[in-house]
């Protein structure tokens, strides 16, 4: 009975620990950064870390099928070395001669290898629990612990920005090796169940959240770096962490324990599918608001195919191996997919002047309807048109708006000299680069970030800067992290606001 219980909180401490250190290596870019901007971090990040993920889910997968790996045999300490070695070399700049884009690229590796073996594994432990209910309980615990330490852990100083999720995912591997001491581990199918309708529910769950992670992907790229970053960007990323973890919580006791990933997707469909159409309307005042539903219903989604999968490997008796391997694998795809399509969306608005948020409206409803009516049509019948028209007929008001502004603004520089209103503006001018030095020299930046914070107190956007100094508009999000990070903001209008305070108060010495 001790014993028992001992690894019940022994598994509810690892793997809370192992994602916590997954999470703050995303959040952090491997402790590159001390905080991300909008939902994913940089692409230069991002992309090879979802190619490392795809590799390494598809080699777990196939190793599985072809009998190489049987159940309990994956061994955690090689992804818990490379998790550690990627806080160390980003945290502590290890390897200060290598580009920014080259650093990127080893720190996406490292984590996408290490986050896909170490969620594999632990899911695969889990579902050779003999207690029904000792797999759940250890997630939703797990889930808390993650809740309750990443705010902790990327809100310290650097050292402990990078120092923290090392002593953490090397104690998560201790415990696990606790928990698997002396534990049996079933064989289990490595196929896919040959009853159709089993098929199909497997089909359709993860079908919902494939799409749900694409969808996060376009709006990410599609938004970064645009006009529009300021509207679904500015999302704490604590907060959808608390309230999908509370959720969840919620879900698993109504449920008793086994909250359907199709059901969870049922519920958050109409939500998505309202404030996504009223985006193009709406988006100065929605843009938060869309940003942290789509984000609560992606994790909600997630955390409830963490039970889902232990639930299936018991249930059906199939390998835990194919079952979070073909998430983990499918969900990279999808997002990169996403990203893809975000990129040529970002491209269409501004080559053809078209509307940013109609077109986010367009490729974020249609596959998210689709899998509805296509797929869930016979669980519930419920018609998606009326949402599909709202972002068919969706009218970029910001647009015309903005073309009133340029009217008065014209109207207004016409009311004066030339001369009058160049000498304004240099005057506002040189009080904002009065604000910009002092931000500069208070928080140690370097002087690339103090050029970039120049353009960020003046409003431009991340393509403006990166077109002006001839660099990558990933480069650009890099430096604009570091500087959140150094000066405590984490948006743009706070940074402008601390930058006129700045200004003032040097104006009153």
């Amino acid at each position: 009975m001790a014993d028992g219980l001992a690894k019940t909180l022994a598994g509810v401490l690892g793997f809370g620990l192992c994602k916590t250190a997954l999470g703050v290596a995303y959040l952090t870019a491997m402790g590159s950064v001390f905080s991300n901007v909008g939902f994913i971090s940089e692409l230069s990040f991002m992309t090879p870390m979802l190619v490392a993920s795809l590799a390494t889910a598809s080699l777990i997968v196939l190793g599985a099928r072809g009998g190489r790996l049987s159940p309990g045999s994956l061994k955690q300490y090689p992804a818990a070395l490379a998790l550690s070695l990627g806080f160390l070399f980003g945290g502590a700049n290890l390897l200060p001669g290598l580009p920014e884009d080259a650093l990127a690229l080893v720190y996406g590796l490292l984590c996408g290898f290490s986050s896909t073996v170490l969620n594999i594994v632990w899911l695969d432990v889990l579902s050779a629990e003999r207690d029904v209910a000792a797999p759940t309980i250890q997630i939703i615990g797990a889930l808390i612990v993650q809740c309750v330490l990443i705010p902790l852990a990327v809100g310290v100083d650097r050292f402990w920005a990078f120092g923290a999720p090392i002593v953490a995912v090397c104690l998560s591997a201790l415990l696990l090796a606790y928990k698997k001491r002396g534990m049996v581990f079933p064989a289990r199918n490595i196929l896919a169940p040959a009853d159709s309708p089993k098929r199909r529910d497997l089909a359709l769950a993860y079908l919902c959240v494939f799409v749900l992670v694409g969808v996060v992907g376009i709006l990410h790229t599609a938004v970064l770096g645009s006009q529009s970053e300021h509207l679904v960007g500015d999302v704490n990323m604590w907060v959808p962490l608390a309230v999908a973890t509370l959720v969840t919580l919620l879900m698993a006791i109504v449920a008793l324990r086994r909250p359907h990933p199709t059901s969870v997707y049922r519920v958050c469909l109409p939500l998505l599918l309202v404030v996504l159409s009223l985006l193009p309307f709406f988006g100065d005042a929605l843009g938060g608001l869309v940003g942290l539903i789509v984000i609560v219903c992606y994790d909600v989604c997630g955390m409830v195919f963490l039970l889902y999968i232990v639930d299936c490997s018991r249930r059906l008796d199939l390998s835990a191996y194919l079952l979070a391997g073909a998430y983990l694998g499918g969900s990279a795809l999808s997002l990169l997919a996403g990203l893809g399509i975000g990129s040529v969306l970002r491209a269409l608005s501004v080559d053809y002047g078209l509307s940013l948020l109609t077109l986010l409206a367009f490729a974020a409803i249609y596959p998210l309807a689709g899998v509805f009516m296509f797929g869930l049509r016979k669980i519930q019948r419920r018609s998606t048109t009326d949402a599909d028209e709202s972002a068919r007929s969706g009218v970029d008001v910001r647009e015309d708006a903005s073309k009133c502004e340029g009217k008065h603004e014209a109207n207004a520089f016409t009311q004066g000299s030339a001369e009058e209103i160049q000498s304004e503006l240099r005057v506002i001018d040189d009080i904002l680069e009065s604000g910009v030095e002092v931000i500069a020299g208070e928080n140690g930046l370097t002087r690339r970030e103090r050029e970039i914070l120049g353009y960020l107190a003046r409003g431009r956007s991340a393509r403006y800067i990166a077109e002006d100094l001839v660099i990558s508009e990933n480069t650009v999000w890099a430096h604009v992290k570091r500087i959140y990070a150094k000066t405590g903001v984490h948006t743009k209008q706070e940074l402008m606001s601390s930058v006129e305070q700045a200004a003032l108060r040097k104006r009153q010495q």
